[in-house]
């Protein structure tokens, strides 16, 4: 039960927030969560505009992704791994709210959102054969269930906007990345 003064908004430490102290088996109860009950992920998300949870799990989702990104394709593909989730989420965030203009929550809540899929995705997308999958799924699926339930607009238009900002990324993600 939460502490007296607190609402189910302003509750810190829920339960899908990131784990500091564990990162990796915090890293990957997150994605199992997102992979299993994304719906489920997405209510008990804290709607609070405290960036470090997620700031910390994109950063971690970073340097995963940035040895994947080693491995399948060079030191400069893992440089851009390791800096291009945080800017990718920033303007996955920013469109994502543009399109839900109206929702409950200000942007940082929208970008607490966004974190997550986008932090699932960018270890994948270095692996050939689950890069398309794992984009439709964090991009169509994660993203609006996220939208929806965080900004509290309607499904049809949180699966709108995330289909318009994922097509959008990844038509600039084709043209800007070589063998893609």
């Amino acid at each position: 039960m939460a502490k007296r003064g607190y609402t189910r908004d302003t509750i810190r430490g829920g339960a899908s927030d990131w784990d500091v102290s564990r990162p990796f088996s915090s890293s990957l109860r997150m994605i199992g969560s997102l992979m299993a009950h994304p719906v489920r992920f997405f209510e008990v998300l804290p709607k609070v505009p405290d960036v470090r949870a997620p700031g910390l799990f994109l950063a971690f989702s970073g340097v995963v992704s940035a040895v994947v990104w080693f491995v399948f394709g060079g030191i400069y593909a893992a440089l851009a791994g390791l800096f291009a989730p945080v800017a990718a989420s920033l303007a996955v965030a920013f469109f994502s709210h543009l399109g839900t203009w109206g929702g409950r929550y200000d942007f940082v809540v929208t970008w607490r959102t966004v974190v997550y899929p986008v932090g699932f995705f960018v270890p994948l997308a270095a692996v050939p054969a689950l890069r398309w999958v794992a984009a439709a799924y964090a991009g169509l699926v994660l993203l609006s269930i996220g939208l929806s339930a965080v900004r509290e607009v309607s499904v049809a238009r949180a699966v709108v906007v995330s289909a318009v900002v994922m097509v959008a990324a990844l038509f600039l993600m084709w043209m800007f990345s070589p063998g893609l």
